[in-house]
């Protein structure tokens, strides 16, 4: 009988062994020991800290993300998205566990990841917004030589018009690349989009005018409407899809 409970004993202990190397390794998401996070007391009052802001920064920035990728989908973005999704899950599984010490771990992972599919975003920003007001002063460059500009009032106040939002565009422009150079992707993000935001409007004003003046070959506002539509909504941070809805 004796022998027999040494067996159990034996076999409870084995079980239980088993159970705290499994919690322990996914504890540590084996991890090299160099890189394994401090968990002191102080370790855990500062990683406490910093979960709790980048909870909320991640997935305001999740949110953006899933904007982008819904309105213009490139190639592997989604599967970045995805990736990041995962991250985040983690971060916040470790929190709701109180470890507050692999949550901050997970999460600065989270946020690193996010910087890397942020800064792939805003150089394709910079390629389209750039086409954008190409195209802007393109056509202001056309009125602005335009001889029946400056003796026509409503055509000379939409040069001026035109000119001043492709300042303001442009200057946006600069934002951005100093926000990108700084890596705050996010925010350079926004500066396209404000661009972007001008840009399109010089071309819907040109296209009115156009119209207007019943100008053969000017620019159709449907066209300019269809081909920028995601743009707009975009620029409002809202997913086209949706909005149409």
């Amino acid at each position: 009988m004796n022998y027999f409970k040494k067996i159990v004993l034996t076999l409870v202990s084995l079980i239980l062994l088993f159970n705290i190397s499994a919690i322990s390794q996914d504890k540590n998401e084996n991890l090299d020991p160099a890189e394994k996070p401090d968990d002191s007391y102080l370790a855990k009052f500062h990683a406490q800290d910093v979960s709790d802001k980048l909870i909320k920064k991640n997935l305001e920035q999740i949110y953006l993300l899933n904007v982008v990728i819904a309105n213009f989908d490139q190639g592997g973005w989604k599967s970045e998205y995805d990736k990041i999704n995962e991250e985040y899950k983690k971060g916040i599984e470790y929190y709701y566990k109180r470890d507050v010490i692999m949550s901050r771990h997970w999460l600065e992972k989270n946020k690193e990841t996010i910087a890397e599919l942020m800064k792939k975003m805003a150089d394709q920003y910079n390629k389209d917004t750039q086409a954008i007001l190409d195209e802007c002063h393109k056509q202001v460059i056309t009125i602005h030589m335009d001889q029946t500009t400056r003796s026509d009032p409503n055509r000379f106040r939409e040069l001026m018009d035109s000119q001043m939002k492709l300042r303001i565009a442009y200057g946006q422009m600069d934002d951005a690349i100093n926000e990108y150079t700084d890596k705050n992707y996010e925010m350079s993000i926004y500066h396209y989009r404000v661009a972007k935001a001008y840009g399109i409007r010089i071309l819907e004003m040109v296209a009115i005018s156009d119209e207007d003046s019943g100008k053969s070959g000017g620019l159709k506002l449907k066209d300019i409407k269809e081909k920028y539509k995601k743009d707009k909504a975009d620029n409002r941070n809202r997913i086209y899809e949706e909005a149409k809805k």
